[in-house]
């Protein structure tokens, strides 16, 4: 679908869904949750509410079978198509018809950011103290590798932004995503995107990305066995890489890396030799989490200072951790 097509498509959704139109507008607003008729929630500047909104089980359906047309799809009830999965122009879109979704049919609408913030703005905000941000000023500039680990809607994109500002100009920066969200400032990049359709995914470009001679390399979100190539890619000559992960804590990001690896068909590593391997490749593990007035920020930093084999596990120090963080 070319893009003058989606475009129209953006438009005929955001006519269906007029009662939430100003939502979907709107750059303070971050996602919009239809849990069925008349059941509307939005999280705006990082606070879930529900709000007064009036919308019936016609247009939410009408609004899922524009989403379903979007991926060559006819929205049925009768049909494995009565739930889509839908990415494009700024939008990622789960919906489910009814019977399916219980309560009336329902639509969950995740908004890719629009606006890029600086550490700056994360001190002024109050989400991170002065103190973090010099220390992420240093792991960027001295090219550390890093994880940004957190949970769902966690601010894990935002916060990658706001790092790779600090990467110098004079560097060469190749992205990899499933969706474009990272929004990179620097004059050298590349930017990648996988596409199930063609089978290309997050490895085969994390592997056709050293042939493009980048200095860093950005993955928006690990979750397979692209795990084990970004490491080699970080620890052969590419350091200062940044990736993504889910994890509830900065420790549990090492054991799912971990996992990933260990789940690599191709990859027939005992335990011990996969831990050194992450010892070895990564430097610091940023987790993000809300704290408790709903504010998206760092809720620990974890250096990691090695492997140690006697005790079969990482060498790690908390240089920080914000006590108010609650998920």
């Amino acid at each position: 679908m070319d893009r003058s097509t989606k475009l129209n498509a953006i438009d005929l959704l955001k006519q269906a869904l007029v009662p939430i139109a100003q939502f979907l507008d709107s750059k303070e607003v971050q996602e919009v949750m239809i849990n069925g008729p008349d059941d509307v929630w939005v999280e705006e500047r990082g606070i879930v509410t529900k709000r007064d909104v009036f919308i019936n089980e016609n247009q939410i359906r009408s609004a899922i079978a524009i989403v379903a047309r979007l991926v060559g799809k006819e929205a049925s009830e009768s049909t494995k198509d009565a739930i889509i999965d839908s990415r494009f122009d700024g939008f990622r879109i789960a919906a489910a018809l009814s019977p399916i979704s219980t309560r009336g049919s329902s639509i969950a609408i995740r908004k890719h950011g629009s606006v890029v913030l600086s550490l700056q703005d994360y001190v002024d905000s109050g989400s991170i103290p002065f103190e973090v941000k010099q220390l992420l000023e240093e792991i960027v500039v001295g090219r550390k590798n890093l994880i940004v680990s957190g949970g769902t809607s966690s601010g894990k994109t935002t916060f990658l932004n706001a790092l790779a500002r600090l990467i110098p100009e004079t560097e060469r920066v190749l992205t990899i995503e499933d969706t474009k969200e990272l929004q990179i400032l620097t004059p050298n990049y590349v930017s990648f995107e996988s596409n199930e359709k063609t089978e290309i995914n997050i490895r085969s470009l994390v592997k056709h990305a050293l042939r493009y001679r980048p200095d860093r390399i950005i993955v928006g979100e690990v979750r397979g066995p692209e795990a084990f190539d970004l490491m080699r890619a970080m620890s052969t000559g590419h350091d200062g890489g940044f990736a993504t992960l889910h994890s509830n804590s900065a420790e549990a990001a090492l054991r799912t890396l971990e996992m990933l690896v260990l789940t690599t068909p191709d990859v027939d590593w005992k335990l011990e030799a996969i831990r050194s391997f992450i010892g070895s490749t990564f430097h610091y593990v940023i987790h993000l989490a809300r704290d408790n007035k709903g504010r998206r920020g760092i809720k620990e930093v974890l250096r990691i200072k090695g492997f140690n084999y006697e005790r079969n596990d990482y060498e790690v120090e908390q240089v920080f951790r914000n006590e108010n963080a609650i998920h």
